[in-house]
């Protein structure tokens, strides 16, 4: 019988860029729904390789959702207290690991 490897390297948290401890996990479609039918792009980070990237979607006047795309284009959701992201961007501007992209006209 096959078994999976689920050690915490391989775990968004492991590479995630900010911590996930306020933050929910959303499932891929929920995620996908919320931010196709709600989410306002607020900005876009990117690790130094440009393999990863954190996009962040305003749905609410104080939810966000974060939507993490790993290096091999595997994405992930998750739910947060603005006010909750904005301490944790803190933590993204002192990581010289991570920049943030300017605005896109066409997100």
């Amino acid at each position: 019988m096959a078994t999976s490897d689920t050690s915490t390297a391989d775990s968004p948290a492991s590479t995630f860029p900010i911590p996930l401890s306020r933050a929910e996990s959303h499932s891929w479609e929920y995620g996908r729904r919320c931010v196709d039918r709600e989410g306002t792009h607020r900005e876009t980070w990117t690790d130094e390789s440009g393999r990863q990237s954190l996009t962040v979607f305003d749905v609410t006047d104080h939810t966000v959702v974060l939507r993490y795309r790993t290096p091999v284009g595997r994405q992930s959701f998750y739910g947060m207290a603005t006010r909750d992201y904005s301490a944790a961007r803190e933590a993204l501007i002192a990581d010289e690991e991570w920049t943030v992209q300017p605005p896109a006209d066409d997100q």
